[in-house]
């Protein structure tokens, strides 16, 4: 399989920028403190671990439960798939040493040339200032022109120094050229700003269309362009669905790392594809191949032996290839037909973007992160 070349780590355009807020809450009369329902903690938190392979290593990742903070384990998770960062053995991992772990990383960084000195060293200075946040959330403000595209903030600065890209998938349609001109020239916060005002006009129809269309934060140009953007082997970041989620690119296809706690024991879940508008996917494991769970040992009564090997004989022609570990070509299975959301009118996807074909999984227990 295809893995990140590690002597030439990607690195993240200047103009990018991040964050977001996580539903948890904050204090204004103490900042420090984080809102879980109506209760304000100061106390650390503490997250499942989970070991998967990755290429010929295997990696212990950090999984997300309720109200975790979705910004600093998708950091941190790609870091550890890059080699840059290694999580210690255990069960679980506290919050105080995840923000550790990513804050010595950091300290051991240099400007890449002199040339760029000074402002690494602003950015590096903003960084440490917010770490803090990065268990609350972050902001962040999505331009709708390019899927690299952010408006500037010191918060993007993380990501820029750590050298991992942040992406995101809500763009307009440029088969629509009227709503295209529009919306692309216009940032999260322009865009609610001007539907506030709410003036019956051309424009604002054409912006509430493609914001009432569009509530998922994903469009099929917005996944064509980024299957577009994104290099063979990339690992990085993505803002979707007001959550950040570690993402890889292989060969024609973008996955998504199954960071959720729920899956912290399912060994053979450890990518999601992501292909779909309506978020359909399908599991896979370490090596890609299709997850298909196997059926629990048929129990038999005494006397029937003979029974129960023609019935596990069944299961495992059931069962097939796709239960074990593979390396092939992924699937380019026709998508369901289901009706897309987000102004498409209802054509297919993108060329390059061909899904498999989706399956069922069980609902997140990850609290979404919100957009400023």
């Amino acid at each position: 399989m295809s893995s990140p070349d590690e002597n030439s780590p990607e690195r993240a355009p200047k103009t990018a920028e991040i964050a977001e807020n996580s539903k948890n809450e904050t204090n204004p009369e103490e900042p420090d403190k984080t809102t879980t329902g109506a209760d304000v903690s100061t106390e650390t938190r503490y997250f499942k671990t989970k070991k998967i392979r990755f290429g010929p290593l295997e990696y212990q990742i950090v999984t997300q439960n309720t109200n975790g903070p979705c910004p600093l384990i998708a950091i941190i998770n790609a870091l550890v798939l890059k080699g840059k960062v290694v999580i210690a053995a255990g069960e679980t991992a506290s919050s105080t040493e995840l923000l550790t772990i990513l804050t010595n990383f950091i300290l051991t960084l240099e400007p890449p040339d002199n040339k760029t000195k000074e402002t690494f060293e602003k950015n590096f200075a903003g960084v440490m200032n917010l770490m803090d946040k990065l268990l609350t959330g972050l902001n962040v403000n999505v331009k709708f022109s390019d899927v690299d595209a952010f408006e500037f903030t010191e918060t993007l600065s993380l990501f820029d120094i750590v050298s991992l890209k942040l992406y995101h998938v809500w763009l307009p349609d440029p088969q629509f050229p009227e709503m295209y001109k529009l919306i692309s020239s216009l940032n999260y916060n322009e865009l609610t700003t001007r539907l506030v005002d709410r003036e019956e006009s051309v424009e604002w129809i054409l912006m509430d269309t493609f914001h009432q269309d569009t509530k998922f934060q994903c469009t099929f140009h917005g996944l064509a362009t980024l299957m577009e953007k994104m290099h063979d082997g990339e690992l990085a970041v993505l803002f979707h669905n007001d959550h950040f989620s570690t993402i890889f690119k292989r060969r024609d296809e973008i996955f998504k790392l199954v960071s959720d706690v729920g899956y912290a024991n399912e060994p053979a879940i450890v990518w999601e594809t992501f292909s779909s508008v309506d978020g359909d996917c399908i599991f896979v494991n370490c090596d890609f191949g299709n997850f298909k769970p196997i059926p629990p040992p048929v129990l038999c009564s005494p006397g029937s032996s003979s029974s129960a090997v023609i019935r596990t004989s069944e299961i495992q022609e059931e069962i097939g290839e796709e239960a074990l570990p593979t390396t092939r070509t992924p699937s380019t299975q026709t998508p369901p037909s289901t009706q897309p959301r987000g102004g498409n009118g209802g054509r297919p996807p993108h060329a390059t973007v061909t899904p498999r074909q989706s399956q069922e999984r069980k609902s997140d227990t990850k609290n979404n992160c919100s957009l400023m």
